[in-house]
């Protein structure tokens, strides 16, 4: 038997390119996958929409459609998708797919997907929450299914990435939590055994994406050290979110590679100008942008490997404004302006979660840059679900902190409900702003409302509304045994894996 082992991260995605070495197809192979930490709730397909859980979720699951790494829309379960009305769209899914317990995929299953994240059972459910113009669903035959939403939705086709249909049986049968203990899905494995920290999967014959091994392993390993360490030992082959900038030279002298696994946000620092007047001024969220050097942040700790941001989106997004260039960086003129608006010598405090790999290292260097004007910004790290729990509340204690523009169906208009006075617990309300991004919201039109999106991205820009960074990125390590992973936003494309012809030559599957 050989053994293939690839170790996940929590923020590693990517597309990632494949290599000149030639491609074997392995038999009676097992591929390990190392994760920081198994997501809560990993086996219900409707419990999150974070990327982190893409990694697990697509070995046994499938979107309706899959948004890659570049912004592009594909066809998945779902093979083609038509809009029939002001407010109804027609589906026609892949024919002869079956869930890894044999139940047929069909119209029916998406509809009880649908029922169930617009029912009153799913209020907890993060999926159900981005899906609340989705006023149902009927099946028309096998194969082809009605959508209804309470409003024009030109993005709905996008909006579907982020439902995963279970076995509806299974679900039925097991309930909410026990599903989530023992999922069915129609991706190319299933789960054989859960521990707390390894998960047991096997491939599933017939999968309409065949797997590339007959063994799936995830392992809890939860020190990027720990996973850089065994990349260098050979025992992983992967190693998303482990690889620093100063490590890309001596990961390459192994024969291994980076591999830069793009994910769809703007790191940026927030500005809480409604509990602190200070920040509802333009000159002094712009003069702290010009005073950050913000390309040798990107050089230096990124290794090059990513862009300066100039607005609240990445490149790619539906809506992506190719005009803006990022505010330069000119510390005399952001000297200048914080004089200007009587703010020289400014001090404040913000906030950093715990477990993203690069933000301790990025909001130390932003207050080193801040600190060569005369101001004063203290780092507080705190655990990451207390900072969630402050935005859903409003209950910050400093003055800014680290929120990225974070869009899982690649609409850079997405975050901006949360970045405005439309979200419920606001730190950035402008009036002005938030009309032209309702206007946004409600255009029916697809090209309309890019223009429409455009123009928010341009005001943003010009406003300063947060110190945007970088577009983000992780950087993943590949070891020699490993040729091409395929990964769009976290989601693996299974199938598509390919291997060197490296160890014993493969024999046939059994």
């Amino acid at each position: 038997m050989h053994i293939v082992s690839i170790a996940l991260g929590t923020t590693g995605t990517a597309t990632v390119a494949a290599t000149a070495a030639p491609f074997a197809a392995l038999a009676e192979t097992k591929l390990s996958v190392a994760a920081a930490a198994f997501p809560p709730e990993w086996g219900n397909p409707y419990a999150s929409t974070s990327i982190t859980r893409l990694p697990l979720a697509a070995a046994v699951f499938d979107p309706l459609t899959l948004v890659t790494a570049d912004g592009a829309l594909l066809p998945w379960l779902a093979e083609s998708w038509r809009q029939t009305g002001p407010t109804s769209w027609q589906l026609t899914l892949r024919e002869g797919i079956k869930y890894s317990d044999g139940e047929p995929f069909d119209a029916a299953a998406v509809v009880a997907a649908i029922a169930y994240v617009t029912g009153p059972a799913a209020a907890r459910e993060p999926v159900a929450r981005e899906l609340t113009e989705v006023a149902g669903a009927r099946a028309l035959d096998a194969r082809t299914l009605e959508i209804v939403t309470r409003a024009p939705d030109p993005l709905l086709p996008r909006r579907l990435s982020l439902i995963y249909p279970p076995a509806p049986g299974a679900w039925a049968r097991l309930g909410r939590d026990g599903f989530a203990r023992a999922p069915v899905g129609t991706g190319p494995y299933r789960l054989q055994e859960a521990t707390p920290n390894r998960l047991r999967l096997l491939a599933v014959a017939g999968a309409w994406r065949a797997a590339p091994t007959d063994r799936l392993e995830f392992l809890a390993l939860p020190e990027p050290s720990a996973r850089r360490a065994a990349l260098t030992t050979g025992a992983i082959d992967l190693a998303p979110s482990s690889i620093s900038a100063d490590q890309f030279v001596e990961l390459a002298a192994e024969g291994g590679q980076v591999i830069v696994d793009r994910v769809p946000a703007v790191v940026a620092l927030a500005f809480n100008a409604v509990k602190d007047p200070r920040f509802a001024d333009a000159r002094v969220r712009r003069a702290l942008t010009m005073a950050v050097n913000r390309e040798a942040i990107v050089a230096a700790l990124l290794g090059g490997k990513s862009r300066v941001a100039a607005q609240p989106a990445p490149f790619g997004t539906f809506g992506f404004n190719e005009s803006l260039e990022p505010l330069p960086y000119d510390p005399d003129a952001a000297r200048a302006l914080l004089a200007e608006a009587g703010h020289a010598g400014l001090s404040f405090e913000m906030e950093v979660p715990t477990g993203a790999v690069l933000y301790p290292d990025v909001f130390q260097q932003v207050a080193s840059d801040l600190a060569r004007i005369g101001v004063r910004m203290t780092v507080n790290v705190i655990a990451q679900q207390t900072l969630l729990e402050r935005i859903q509340s409003g209950g910050w204690t400093g003055a800014a902190a680290a929120i990225p523009f974070f869009t899982p169906i690649a609409d850079a208009l997405y975050p901006m409900r949360q970045h405005s006075c439309l979200w419920h617990a606001p730190w950035y309300c402008d009036e002005d702003a938030t009309v032209a991004i309702a206007a946004a919201f409600a255009e029916a039109d697809p090209d309309a409302r890019r223009i429409l999106t455009e123009r928010v991205m341009a005001r943003a820009h010009d406003d300063a509304q947060a110190l945007f960074l970088y577009e983000t990125a992780a950087f993943m390590g590949a070891g020699p045994r490993i040729a091409q992973v395929p990964i769009d936003f976290g989601f693996i494309r299974y199938e598509g894996i390919r291997f060197t012809a490296l160890g014993p030559a493969p024999a046939a599957r059994r």
